[in-house]
């Protein structure tokens, strides 16, 4: 759980540095965010059913997903990009 904490304020900083590159993945970025903070509330206070936890995991492999196509953007296209000029 401590990872998927620490992923979880690590992801919520992901629009913001996506904002200036590309809004459309930022914004496609929140609503699981969002998500992930609720089910984290109610991990902690133990009303979390079975169900609730496979969302959870399914929520967090999702961000995970939308983290590397923004890493891809903000690091691999442009040197895809500048190879390709050259």
């Amino acid at each position: 759980m401590d990872m998927f904490f620490a992923y979880l304020l690590i992801a919520s900083a992901t629009p913001l540095f996506l904002w200036l590159d590309n809004k459309k993945v930022a914004l496609s970025s929140i609503p699981p965010i969002m998500l992930m903070w609720g089910f984290f509330f109610f991990y902690m206070t133990n009303r979390l059913s079975p169900t609730g936890h496979s969302l959870m995991v399914v929520l967090f492999i999702l961000n995970v997903i939308i983290a590397h196509i923004a890493a891809f953007f903000i690091y691999g296209l442009p040197l895809i990009r500048k190879h390709s000029r050259q």
